[in-house]
């Protein structure tokens, strides 16, 4: 699997809009997966599981892992996510569609902030603005270092690339200055 798709078309990033499918690549990118373990894992009935791989299958988001036969000769079709990380450029799509990802990034800011403030206490922000343009900077900042990544192949269940690519962002970010 790649270690990072940047989502930046907007017909993929539609797709992903639906919660449900970034939970089902989430659980893909772990380890691969049968649909019956996909709907037995997310609550969703099989037929529903079906609509979703579906329409992941077809953007080429998930991809056939593996075919095992059972022993009662019952062909299981494991799926996998095709990427680790999946990174929203905001800057490439349309606000319509980047608006359903842009609260991840607000989060992200929030955390980065806390934490900050945790380790000097007199760190302070002092509205709305600045936490929203941190926000926006911190994204262009790991979609920018997440390029770098595009055409890495990881195992799965490798997070530390997550953290190498948050943290050279985040380095980055605290060399300019955050106010």
């Amino acid at each position: 699997m790649q270690a990072v798709y940047i989502v930046d078309d907007a017909k993929i990033a539609s797709v992903l809009i639906d919660p449900m499918r970034r939970a089902i690549l989430n659980l893909l990118r772990q380890k691969p997966m049968t649909q019956a373990q996909l709907a037995n894992e997310l609550g969703l009935s099989g037929a529903s599981l079906n609509h979703h791989m579906k329409i992941l299958r077809s953007k080429k988001l998930a991809t056939i892992a593996k075919r095992e036969i059972e022993r009662h000769r019952i062909m299981q079709i494991f799926f996998t996510s095709v990427a680790y990380l999946f990174v929203y450029d905001l800057n490439s799509l349309p606000k319509d569609i980047s608006r359903y990802f842009y609260p991840v990034s607000l989060e992200r800011a929030r955390g980065l902030i806390s934490v900050l403030m945790l380790k000097e206490r007199s760190f302070e922000i002092e509205s709305p603005e600045i936490t929203n343009n941190l926000a926006e900077r911190l994204s262009e900042l790991i979609v920018k270092t997440a390029r770098k990544y595009e055409r890495k192949d990881v195992n799965s269940s490798y997070e530390r690339i997550v953290f190498e690519i948050y943290t050279k962002a985040v380095s980055e970010l605290l060399l300019t200055n955050i106010h």
